[in-house]
C-alpha cells in the first residue's frame, strides 16, 4: 500500500468517524448539518450546553481535590 493509498483510506475512516459520531450525538448526517443553517444552530447550542456543563463538572472535582 503506498503512501497515497493509507492516506485515503484514512482519510475515509475519519469521513466515517464523523459521520458515525454527528448522527449518534445529533441525530442528522454532516449533510444535513452543512445544508441548514437551522439544525447548525441546534447543534452548536447542544455543544455549548455540554460545555457549560462540563466545565462546571471539572470545577466541582477540582474543587473536592482541594479538600
Amino acid at each position: 500500500m503506498t503512501d497515497d493509498n493509507k492516506s485515503q483510506e484514512s482519510e475515509k475512516e475519519t469521513t466515517e468517524n464523523i459521520e458515525k459520531s454527528m448522527h449518534k450525538s445529533h441525530g442528522m448526517t454532516q449533510k444535513e448539518y452543512e445544508q441548514s443553517v437551522e439544525k447548525k444552530i441546534e447543534v452548536e447550542k447542544e455543544r455549548e450546553k455540554d460545555y457549560e456543563k462540563d466545565k462546571k463538572l471539572q470545577s466541582e472535582i477540582d474543587r473536592q481535590l482541594r479538600k
